[in-house]
């Protein structure tokens, strides 16, 4: 059963704001990286550009027409690739945080 089609638009609606607001996260998170690069601070918010570029293309897919709705296999793919982004900038802040020393970059 198709949705009605408020719904749709509603649904492409808040994928474009979506799309508007991960765009303006990952300007901010690569901004922030590069200028604490080199430092403990600069380590800990590097994979953050890559989470919101992964989210952000996640939602581009959803509103290209050729892939389903959801954003089929490559929204999959690009989650995964977030979520083991933001599992290591957890992991980087937990460290930092708790002066714990992590030997190598």
């Amino acid at each position: 059963m198709a949705l009605p089609t408020w719904a749709t638009h509603l649904t492409v609606a808040l994928n474009i704001v979506t799309l508007v607001a991960t765009t303006v996260a990952c300007t901010f998170a690569s901004i922030a990286a590069v200028g604490f690069r080199g430092t403990e601070w600069g380590r800990a918010l590097a994979p953050l550009p890559v989470v919101f570029a992964a989210m952000t293309v996640s939602t581009g897919a959803t509103l290209h027409p050729a892939t389903p709705a959801d954003g089929g296999q490559p929204a999959v793919v690009l989650w995964g690739v977030a979520v083991v982004a933001i599992a290591l900038s957890c992991w980087r802040f937990v460290t930092l945080v708790t002066e714990r020393r992590v030997v190598g970059r």
